[in-house]
């Protein structure tokens, strides 16, 4: 180990240590009971299945208050320390200002979390605290539910405990149980839930019941990490939902039942929250969900068709908050509620906080009744931060920005290949964001369009950790034929003369990734790489730009390098696409073996769901390596060096064809140019759209206003409905939103 590289890790080490003794919000708590320990085998169960929050028994109205967020992955000040610079639209500092305005207009109020809570944004460097900062933040803002989400899988079992343990509220899920099949878990053959899948909530006589939900594929998703989930099972999520919400209804009568899922609206593995809306829409009342880090609120009937998702219910041109319209929603009370269900998701990162105001009465009989419903996302970007939170987690903000800043060596050379290094090949800009926070692009990073040395950079990071460490490991040399990556941010980019700090690792790969090395078959990699190119839309003719499936999440399209070569033909269904493929100078073979180096994440999903590896696949993993997250070996790799020269990640293997074959430059030669760029300079309708999207005077279209939203629309000079005119010119940007393009009929 370098002298940089003990520094980095020194330092690291003591920012930890150093905020040891800060960690307090357990100790000082003084009105806190004291809070149970996980034992093996038995249901965790922290507080009462009852929890009484007001006793007034002579009010015959009231209205309660349901407030959430979901995936705020370590955002606990308004600030990316990747980025090293403010996020408006995010954070626990600008939720609390907007919690206590609720709280003081309406005593009943109950704040949930929807999981993916502790993973991200530098939390991973608290995560041998007693309790961690994000965990104490929740229960500084008085947090009454979390419902953990997949990313609170991510770290050993010991980590997941402290989380839960050190949560002042309720920690449900209908879905996780001990696994009854385990030694260590001797339970005759009966189901043991590890959660209690509910809460109960009494306002002054109303039942409240919240019902929660973890993905069941935690044990895929963190395949190769096993110990992750120890003695854990993770049942279908469907039948485990119907199941513990019929058991609440028949055991309690709740007169209002909330659903708080970390569950997708369509998920390809799973029934989603599309259907289970539609087929439980007579057991919810309202259904908070994350997983998804959109931004909606969304109605279904009972039984309705749920294949091409639910109905819109909000306000059309408000951008400063989310409103349910209701002539869009119509009435719900006591009446109808059996009929439909309302469904929302808050974002992520904290951008909105996600809120349902229910109406109740008391009828002749003295039973509480629903007489409306209202929903609503209250946006954060104006909001200004909680100084009382700022002022307890202050220590943790400056230890995070200091851990970012810290110096690992100097860039040499533009690791993007487009004019001046920049990331978009349309505007020769980086990545902008609207005054919403969504990234606002003319198409997408151009890294992922060609093969260019930021992409390999993590690839050839991968390969040599795995024929250094891997082979050291297992006691004999790995030689690895491909790896495979994304490019998870889109604003992730590494210029010539910069500082490389810390954070530029976390931005250009933000998971807790760990690293895995497979044996696969060549026909199961072809499988693998088809995969990964359904990720962009069919090419078509008169297409300037290329666009990307709206079910496809940006996460989901690998990149591969090493000893390989491939076309990806576009013009072609997605299954068909790659081409060409050579290993080692030689036509991939079928039925032949390659060494694949991939993270755990991906070993879980597609690649052991759908059966192209298997735990017997596995060569080596790096959980047991001191460096064992992909993201730290980048960090690694630039303190053992000093300089990350562009020159030595400089592998062009792959193209697409509507592009055509680049030098190690990005150059590409006139004749070989495909037919996006021939389109781009036909000195006709091509070349001229093409100029006025550089000129930022059209905008491209987009499936929806939130982060995952696909650019679903390639601009098209044959076809006007491919792009709209910006209506803005004084700011671009703010023209090209999603709200400002023609609404489809």
């Amino acid at each position: 180990m370098t002298k940089s590289t003990i520094k980095v890790a020194a330092l690291s080490a003591a920012i930890v240590t150093a905020l040891a003794g800060c960690n307090s919000s357990s100790s000082d708590d003084k009105t806190q009971p004291s809070r149970p320990s996980i034992a093996e085998c038995k249901t965790y169960e922290p507080t009462q299945s009852v929890i009484v929050k007001g006793d007034n028994p002579d009010l015959n109205f009231q209205t309660i208050t349901v407030g959430a967020t979901g995936d705020m992955h370590g955002r606990i000040f308004a600030y990316d320390y990747a980025l090293d610079g403010v996020d408006v639209n995010a954070g626990f500092t600008k939720i609390a200002t907007l919690l206590n305005e609720e709280r003081a207009n309406n005593d009943n109020f109950l704040m949930i979390d929807l999981g993916d809570t502790v993973q991200g944004n530098s939390a991973e460097l608290f995560n041998d605290l007693p309790v961690h900062p994000v965990v104490e933040t929740m229960n500084f803002m008085d947090y009454d539910v979390w419902v953990p989400g997949n990313h609170e899988f991510d770290f050993e079992r010991a980590f997941l405990e402290r989380s839960l343990e050190g949560f002042n509220g309720s920690v449900i899920s209908s879905n996780i149980i001990w696994d009854k099949n385990s030694a260590d878990c001797k339970t005759n053959g009966q189901e043991v839930p590890f959660l209690r899948g509910y809460q109960i909530f009494d306002y002054n006589g109303a039942k409240v019941a919240v019902i929660g939900l973890t993905p069941s594929y935690v044990k895929i998703w963190n395949a190769s990490n096993p110990e992750n989930f120890r003695n854990l099972d993770f049942k279908e999520e469907f039948e485990s939902l119907e199941n513990t919400v019929d058991q609440v209804i028949a055991q309690y009568q709740p007169d209002v039942v909330i659903g708080a899922l970390h569950h997708g609206r369509s998920e390809s593995h799973a029934r989603g929250v599309n259907e289970i809306a539609s087929k439980m829409a007579d057991k919810f009342d309202v259904i908070f969900m994350g997983h998804e880090h959109a931004r909606f609120i969304e109605q279904i009937d009972l039984g309705a068709p749920y294949e091409n998702g639910m109905d819109d219910i909000t306000v059309s041109g408000d951008k400063a908050n989310q409103v349910e319209d209701k002539a869009k929603s119509g009435t719900y009370n006591w009446r109808n509620r059996d009929s439909k269900v309302k469904v929302i998701e808050p974002g992520n990162w904290g951008w909105a906080l996600a809120k349902a105001e229910i109406d109740l009465f008391k009828d002749q009989d003295g039973n509480w009744k629903i007489f409306d419903t209202t929903l609503s996302n209250r946006t954060v970007a104006d909001v200004e931060e909680d100084a009382a939170l700022q002022n307890e987690m202050q220590h943790i903000h400056d230890a995070s920005v200091e851990d970012a800043n810290i110096e690992i060596g100097v860039v040499r050379g533009n690791f993007t290949n487009s004019e001046g290094g920049f990331a978009d090949e349309a505007v020769l800009e980086e990545q902008v964001l609207n005054s919403e926070g969504l990234r606002l692009y003319s198409t997408i990073h151009s890294a992922k369009l060609h093969d260019m040395p930021l992409t390999d950079l993590i690839n050839q990071i991968q390969i040599m950790n795995v024929e250094s460490k891997g082979s050291a490991a297992i006691g004999e040399q790995i030689h690895v034929d491909v790896s495979a990556a994304a490019l998870f941010s889109d604003g992730s980019n590494l210029f010539d003369g910069e500082t490389y700090r810390k954070k530029d690792s976390a931005n250009l790969y933000m998971y807790d990734n760990q690293l895995v090395a497979v044996n696969i078959t060549g026909e199961h990699l072809k499988e693998y790489m088809e995969w990964s190119y359904s990720y962009f839309n069919q090419y078509q003719d008169g297409d300037i730009t290329v666009s990307f499936n709206e079910d496809v999440p940006a996460f989901n399209y690998d990149i591969f390098d090493g000893h390989i070569e491939y076309v990806v033909d576009l013009a072609e269904v997605a299954g068909e696409r790659i081409k060409n493929i050579k290993i080692r100078g030689v036509d991939l073979d079928p039925s032949a073996t390659y060494v694949l180096a991939i993270n755990d994440y991906r070993f879980g999903s597609p690649m052991k769901e759908k059966g192209w590896v298997s735990d017997e696949s596995i060569i080596w993993e790096s959980s047991a390596e001191q460096v064992y997250a992909v993201r730290d070996m980048l960090t690694a790799y630039v303190a053992d060096k000093g300089v990350l020269d562009r020159s030595e990640f400089e592998n062009v293997n792959w193209y697409i064809e509507q592009y055509g074959p680049a030098d190690a430059n990005g150059n590409i030669a006139q004749e070989d140019k495909g037919d996006i760029l021939l389109a781009r300079e036909d000195g006709a309708d091509g070349e001229a759209l093409w100029n006025r999207l550089q000129n930022k005077e059209i905008c491209v279209m987009r499936s929806g206003p939130g982060a995952r939203d696909a650019i679903n629309v390639s601009v098209n000079h044959e076809k006007a409905d491919t792009w709209f005119v910006n209506p803005n010119a004084s700011n671009p940007y703010e023209g090209c939103t999603y709200g400002n393009q023609p609404k489809s009929e």
